[in-house]
């Protein structure tokens, strides 16, 4: 398939007939009218832009037919521009109303999907890595820019201010799963929290915080989820340096490995319900190992075998992945 012409491509031609026009008019004036070259020139341009000058009055039949066919020529070329311009200015309109509609039309289908605030750096990697894991998300940024960069990117993105609770009923807040408050800014994590909280009180919410004492305030306000960049950068570079060959270990051994983490929660009346921990393996498969069972706010690491899985519990389970 060949790729669209750009509207510089689709001008070419028109510039090419103006300059080619502009050329032989030139030459044509001089020939029949035995005007300057200058004078031809200036004539010719004036015929083309149909402003119209006397300077070089027709006398004789050919003279006539000479300025008719420059005339003609050069109104059927300004018609091309014309066209050109009009329906590329078409063409962007129509693209933007598909846009916005196969925009809404994906925003209306969304469920489960979680929504990050923030398209910089930290946002980006969140959505990027929540897409690797088959979860849809919606990202919303108040820079326009942003938002069509993240949109060539093929991220479903909206340009909104998150304080605003439209911002969040256009992302389908009441149908999310979660929310990643991920501005760089606190005060603006504490505002989008506050407006999240006003449309979905129990929302489940990861906030970034850049100081304590954001994290203090976004923690009494129920966010249990909260991660400051800084200190786990600066926890990572320890590691690296008291510890390199674990830390490397812990980072490679999943994906060598071909393991995959992942939450199982537990309902009244499943397969897993009031299921010994012995006989999670039997069950789910031999390529299956429970890590740790979260019951009532608590972690339960390897516990016993006799162990009755319940509902409300997540199980926390191992996978190895098909290599």
């Amino acid at each position: 398939m060949r790729p669209p012409a750009t509207t510089v491509a689709k001008l070419l031609p028109a510039g090419i007939g103006l300059a080619a026009l502009a050329v032989g008019g030139t030459v044509g004036f001089h020939l029949v009218f035995h005007s300057p070259w200058a004078l031809g020139l200036y004539q010719t341009l004036v015929t083309i832009s149909t402003l119209g000058d006397n300077r070089l009055a027709p006398v004789t039949t050919g003279q006539y037919a000479f300025v008719g066919t420059v005339t003609v020529l050069g109104y059927a070329t300004w018609a091309l521009v014309v066209a050109v311009l009009a329906g590329t200015l078409v063409s962007i309109d129509i693209r933007n109303i598909w846009g916005v509609r196969a925009m809404t039309e994906r925003l209306a289908a969304l469920r489960g999907h979680t929504i990050i605030v923030g398209g910089g750096r930290v946002g980006r990697q969140v959505a990027t890595e929540l897409q690797r894991s088959g979860r849809g998300i919606v990202l919303i940024d108040r820079d326009p820019g942003v938002a069509r960069h993240l949109l060539d990117a093929g991220l479903l993105a909206l340009t909104g201010d998150a304080m605003e609770e439209g911002t969040f009923a256009a992302a389908g807040l009441a149908r999310a799963a979660g929310v990643v408050l991920a501005l760089p800014d606190d005060a603006q994590n504490l505002y989008a929290l506050l407006a999240v909280r006003d449309v979905a009180p129990g929302m489940f919410i990861v906030a970034r915080a850049e100081t304590a004492h954001a994290e203090r305030h976004l923690r009494a306000l129920g966010v249990e989820r909260i991660v400051m960049p800084t200190a786990l950068g600066g926890k990572r570079m320890a590691r690296l340096v008291a510890r390199p060959l674990s830390t490397d270990f812990l980072d490679t051994i999943v994906e060598e490995a071909g393991l995959e983490v992942r939450e199982q929660p537990v309902l009244a009346g499943d397969a897993l319900d009031g299921l010994a921990v012995r006989d999670i393996r039997p069950r789910l498969g031999d390529r299956v190992t429970l890590l740790a069972i979260h019951r009532d706010g608590r972690m339960l690491s390897l516990p016993p075998a006799d162990t009755r899985i319940a509902p409300g519990d997540t199980l926390l389970l191992v996978t190895m992945r098909d290599r």
